[in-house]
């Protein structure tokens, strides 16, 4: 359980850094790749909070698994376009790594 809220706080970490970010995004790009990384960040989040509660743990880390690579690559992206700088794409970088490093774990619990 302590993993779990753990995992929960990192991934509210991740989302807590992105909304500002985002916001500094130019125009043509935080409409549409800053939208879909808060969505994804948020659904994360959701995702994890899901899983403290759910039974069936199984289904509930894969659903984490989808929203954690979706951010992942939005990162990605928005370092590419040059709307993150590389220090900032590290800092996310080390939360995301942080992150998947919970979900494997958890993932070797349940299944």
């Amino acid at each position: 359980m302590l993993e779990q809220m753990i995992v929960y706080q990192k991934a509210y970490d991740l989302l807590f850094w992105i909304k500002p970010t985002v916001e500094r995004f130019v125009r043509v790009h935080r409409y549409s790749l800053g939208v879909e990384l808060e969505k994804e960040a948020l659904e994360l989040l959701k995702s994890i909070a899901r899983l403290n509660i759910k039974k069936d743990k199984k289904q509930a880390i894969e659903e984490c698994f989808v929203c954690y690579e979706t951010v992942k690559i939005l990162l990605r992206l928005s370092k590419d376009f040059k709307l993150i700088s590389i220090r900032q794409y590290e800092y996310s970088s080390e939360l995301i790594v942080e992150i998947e490093k919970m979900l494997f774990g958890l993932k070797k619990r349940f299944y």
